[in-house]
């Protein structure tokens, strides 16, 4: 397995987690996706706070 394989992985979980989002955002809003996070924001905040950040800080800021 390459590097690329493990990469890309781990970005189709990452796609899977957001499609997910983007549901159950509809399903509260009453079917609208008005105001959804878009993909690039969710893959950002998804790997960098992930990785990067103190967790204390993260649930300070809501996420």
């Amino acid at each position: 397995m390459s590097t690329f394989d493990t990469h890309r992985e781990q970005f189709n979980v990452i796609v899977e987690s957001y499609l997910n989002y983007v549901a159950l955002y509809k399903l509260i809003n009453n079917g609208s996706i008005d105001g959804v996070t878009n993909f690039e924001e969710f893959y950002w905040r998804f790997t960098y706070f992930v990785k990067y950040q103190d967790p204390e800080r993260i649930s300070a800021l809501g996420y």
